[in-house]
């Protein structure tokens, strides 16, 4: 069972398109499509947002519990390793040139960064959506089709 997997449909178990809302929410973000504003400036999604699945239609709400946790773990990690390195070169002399250890955190940043927003859809959870919950769905027209039955 690979790690990467978006989440399954409950009632048929085909799999959600979560990585396509994501990369709609990315297009639309980067103000190609204005007004929407689905994502904040951490990259997860902004509001109450549902999803269906492709196959069954069966409606459910994303949940993001489980992004945020990662994320804090891995923040949280990275900074006590980095506290560690640090610790550990000065007691052993292990880096005289900063500009070392400048460049390291710098590529150990940007590749926690690019780690964090490729899993992003793959750890988003769902849970089926309840009557009284104001959802939006933007991938909508994606899985309707055309209302009025005209190509």
């Amino acid at each position: 069972m690979s790690a990467l997997r978006e989440p399954l449909c409950p009632l048929c178990g085909s799999q959600l398109p979560l990585r396509a809302l994501w990369k709609f929410a990315r297009f639309e973000n980067s103000r190609v499509l204005p007004g929407f504003e689905l994502l904040n400036r951490s990259g997860l999604l902004r509001g109450q947002i549902g999803i269906a699945c492709p196959n069954c239609g069966a409606k459910f709400k994303v949940v993001q519990t489980r992004i945020r946790v990662v994320r804090f773990a891995t923040w949280a990690l990275l900074f006590a390793a980095a506290a560690v390195f640090g610790e550990w070169s000065r007691r052993t002399g292990f880096a005289q040139n900063p500009r070392v250890e400048l460049i390291a955190v710098a590529v150990i940043v940007s590749i926690t960064f690019l780690l964090q927003r490729l899993s992003t859809p793959y750890l988003a959870q769902v849970r089926p959506a309840r009557d009284d919950e104001q959802l939006s769905y933007p991938l909508r027209s994606a899985y309707e089709g055309p209302q009025d039955g005209n190509i």
